[in-house]
């Protein structure tokens, strides 16, 4: 999608699959560390292959509509966007590590927290939705002549890309809990 829901989203992604594995985490001995368990890197492997994946070709294609032409991405220092990719597996790492806390101090809290961030990335989209469906430059957009998504180099990578990332975010998250 774009950088801000990107980021928001790998913490969702990090907080679904330390849920999913919960019994599997709770049996771990105390020493052992989570992030390199099985769920851990089978969760960080899906979050690097298909949220990672996708937003860098759309990052390639269209970078100012993934900076939701908030910024024109030739004003964005190159370090700003490595640090900004950087922190996609930095928001998964701290969403594996936070629901699982959560649901420590209080039953119930993680997921609360995990449907808490979900809205939060469902009312982004919605509040953002009409800086989403037209792709440009961040001039051609603020002139209004960004085209619609439908007809961008995007359609096809997110007409392919995110209805298969639910059944495979499904299938991953389950073995992750195996």
């Amino acid at each position: 999608m774009t950088v801000p829901y990107d980021l928001v989203t790998n913490t969702w992604l990090g907080m679904t699959f330390s849920l999913a594995a919960m019994d599997r985490l709770e049996e771990m001995d105390n020493g052992e560390s989570v992030l390199g368990t099985k769920p851990y890197l089978h969760g960080l492997a899906y979050a690097a292959t298909v949220g990672m994946g996708i937003a860098g070709i759309c990052y390639k294609l269209a970078p100012d509509w993934m900076w939701m032409y908030y910024t024109d991405h030739e004003k964005v220092p190159l370090f700003i966007e490595l640090y900004t990719f950087g922190l996609y597996p930095a928001m998964y790492t701290l969403g594996f590590l936070l629901a699982p806390q959560l649901e420590r101090k209080k039953k119930g809290l993680g997921r609360v927290a995990w449907a808490a961030n979900l809205a939060g990335v469902l009312g982004l989209m919605l509040a953002t939705r009409k800086r989403v469906i037209k792709v440009g430059t961040t001039e051609e957009y603020e002139n209004g002549n960004a085209r619609s998504i439908i007809r961008s180099p995007l359609a096809p990578i997110l007409a392919v890309g995110m209805p298969s990332a639910v059944p495979a975010l499904y299938y991953f998250a389950k073995k992750a809990a195996q």
